[in-house]
């Protein structure tokens, strides 16, 4: 099996740890302000060695975090039933972590379609992903957009101006999955499209607890942390001493067919004092503040193992 990690060292070693270190940095802005695409600054070997550095590892992570909050809402939400999709459709695929990411999280996904623009992240995606279908041109270029039952953007959909989020949800059997950067521009576009879906007639499994107005308000943002290890590469290039990063971004999940009422989301990490408990919850149509104290041991006890993310019952 096809070893990424292993493919990033050699290729760093390759490309010389200067010329590693500028691409890193400007992979890195392009996805912080989200103003232009990666691509618009990088390609070739030095994208993709930046690419299998840094992002790679964070995108894998954001990924699969989402969905994974994702089935567990559905089997919640869905009337308990099992959601074994067999298809993914995965639009602006990268070298293919997110498709990665979902099997890890959906095993029986077997059948993938992967489009992506750039030659280079193409010619790795097929060494990652040699079971799927690469097609090498813009999202927003493709004539048709072929029948799957999940349609993924992973850190896709705000450099792909020209794709109407309709298209992608009417290529979705059953779900489609949108991850963005966890930043208040990633928000918006993260926004923008549920408001779409809605109108479009989706219904909103994750990360909202029900189709009404989301009452994140600026400066506020929804947003989650997925942590991951960090190899020695890793840690090189970004000057940093931890073993782990924390990856932040915005998700949203469209599905098709019914769902119940969903639970309150943890929107940050609780508050813990001596005795006492804050966590900032998505109650619409407002964010609610839930406090418990010793007092309520059982309480307490569940509150303690909380995190950001999570869910909690009303």
């Amino acid at each position: 099996m096809f070893d990424w990690r292993m493919e990033a060292d050699r290729l760093a070693a390759q490309l010389g740890s200067s010329k590693l270190h500028e691409a890193c940095d400007k992979l890195s802005a392009a996805y912080r302000d989200s103003r232009d695409t990666p691509s618009a600054r990088l390609d070739g070997e030095a994208l993709v060695a930046a690419y299998l550095a840094v992002r790679f590892p964070a995108t894998l992570a954001a990924a699969t975090s989402a969905a994974r909050a994702v089935s567990e809402s559905i089997e919640a939400r869905a009337g308990g039933q099992d959601f074994e999709p067999a298809s993914l459709l995965d639009l602006g695929a990268g070298c293919g972590a997110g498709a990665l990411a979902l099997t890890e999280v959906w095993p029986k996904l077997d059948s993938i379609t992967a489009v992506e623009q750039l030659p280079s992240m193409v010619k790795m995606g097929k060494q990652i992903l040699p079971a799927a279908t690469w097609t090498t041109c813009a999202v927003e270029s493709v004539a048709e957009l072929p029948p799957h039952d999940v349609v993924l953007l992973s850190y896709s959909l705000s450099e792909a101006k020209g794709l109407p989020i309709e298209r992608a949800w009417q290529a979705a059997r059953q779900l489609l999955l949108i991850v963005e950067p966890g930043t208040p521009s990633g928000f918006k576009t993260i926004l923008d499209a549920r408001t779409r879906l809605i109108a479009a007639g989706a219904s909103i499994v994750a990360p909202c607890p029900s189709q009404g107005a989301c009452p994140a308000v600026a400066p506020d943002w929804c947003h989650f942390s997925a942590r991951l290890n960090r190899s020695a590469l890793h840690r090189r290039l970004k000057g940093g001493t931890l073993g782990y990063e924390d990856e932040k971004y915005s998700y949203l999940a469209a599905w098709r067919g019914p769902l119940a009422p969903g639970q309150l989301r943890v929107l940050r990490h609780p508050l813990i004092e001596p005795g006492r408990i804050q966590i900032e919850v998505c109650q619409p149509p407002a964010q609610g503040t839930l406090i418990a104290t010793k007092r309520d041991k059982d309480r307490f006890r569940v509150f303690r193992k909380t995190r950001w993310g999570d869910t909690l019952e009303r």
